[in-house]
């Protein structure tokens, strides 16, 4: 299974749960492994340190915005809030900006009455969704599943030739170009680190500028 990074509050309202259960399920029955800090990875270190440390193994990132604030009243700009809304956790923005940063694939979904920050349209350059996630059959939704369908397909194909470091003397000879690994035969450029001490061919992401950066071991390689 690949592991991908999936950005969620540890608590949601009870309405919410049947339909977070069933994007669970249509994860897993896609191949992934969604891996949370709190959830599935508990934090022996700064939460900060974990969640860098645990995208550091995932492939790419999905962020669910549910609401943890409501907002009935007060003011914006100094000006007075006129229609309730709901904020998500804190922690849904440091982690897209961090996945984001990192070259990581994403995927935004969020509840409707959930905005500001990454849920506002064209803060981030990446598939946005925002439905009634109340709804418990969201995850089947036409939209939900082309979306995920879409995000998978660029998220970076990860191949180990043994279960050591490479034979040098009879793995593939690559050539360097860009920075990174060319293999003949094989599309796309890979990390040089990743091959050389731990064996796999790990697709290199390629960052706005042309240069390109190893989802894995983060190495920046142009």
């Amino acid at each position: 299974m690949k592991s991908i990074f999936l950005s969620r509050p540890t608590w949601v309202d009870t309405k919410y749960e049947r339909g977070l259960e069933g994007f669970l399920n249509v994860l897993k029955s896609h191949d992934l492994d969604p891996r949370t800090i709190g959830s599935t990875d508990s934090p022996i270190k700064s939460p900060m340190d974990e969640v860098i440390n645990l995208m550091g193994k995932c492939m790419g990132t999905i962020v669910l915005g549910y609401p943890q604030i409501t907002i009935e009243s007060g003011l914006i700009k100094n000006n007075e809030i006129k229609k309730t809304f709901s904020l998500s956790t804190e922690w849904n923005h440091i982690e897209a900006a961090l996945a984001h940063s990192s070259g990581h694939p994403l995927l935004v979904i969020h509840d409707k009455s959930v905005v500001r920050g990454i849920f506002d349209r064209g803060v981030l350059n990446t598939f946005l969704y925002s439905l009634n996630l109340s709804d418990p059959t969201w995850p089947l939704r036409p939209e939900i599943s082309g979306a995920l369908k879409t995000w998978i397909s660029v998220l970076p194909n990860t191949t180990k030739l043994n279960r050591g470091v490479v034979d040098k003397n009879e793995g593939e000879k690559p050539t360097l170009k860009w920075g990174c690994y060319k293999f003949e035969g094989k599309e796309g450029l890979y990390c040089p680190a990743c091959y050389e001490t731990k064996g796999q061919m790990i697709p290199a992401s390629r960052l706005r500028g042309g240069h390109y950066k190893c989802p894995a071991c983060k190495a920046d390689l142009s």
